[in-house]
């Protein structure tokens, strides 16, 4: 039997982005402004996870739900853990960032639950 939580619990938003060149599906994102998203700083709070490419200025978000996004440093380990993002479109356990459950982890990638 196969183990998917693609798709679960999924809720996208349109944002507009800060850079139409860096910010790209797969990428965890940070709010850097009203309605906008983009890469931001290292340890900033965790916004989501870009679902597609810009156009137009805007892209869709995935806000909530399951997700499967790259992370920098040490891997985390599964369970609720406070993530934020690294400036480079990953996630990183941070203190004092978002709780999310994670449910995978393998070399370079983890699923979470936003």
């Amino acid at each position: 039997m196969d183990i998917c939580f693609e798709g679960v619990g999924q809720v996208a938003a349109t944002f507009l982005v800060n850079d139409e060149k860096t910010v790209l599906p797969g990428k965890a994102v940070t709010l850097t402004a009203n309605n906008t998203v983009g890469l931001g700083a290292d340890g900033g709070e965790l916004c989501g996870v870009v679902l597609s490419g810009a156009r137009g200025g805007a892209a869709a978000v995935q806000i909530s739900g399951v997700v499967k996004v790259g992370f920098s440093g040490t891997a985390p380990t599964v369970g609720w853990k406070e993530l934020g993002c690294d400036g480079e479109g990953n996630v990183k356990t941070v203190t004092g960032g978002v709780k999310c459950l994670v449910l995978a982890v393998d070399s370079e990638t983890v699923v979470i639950k936003l």
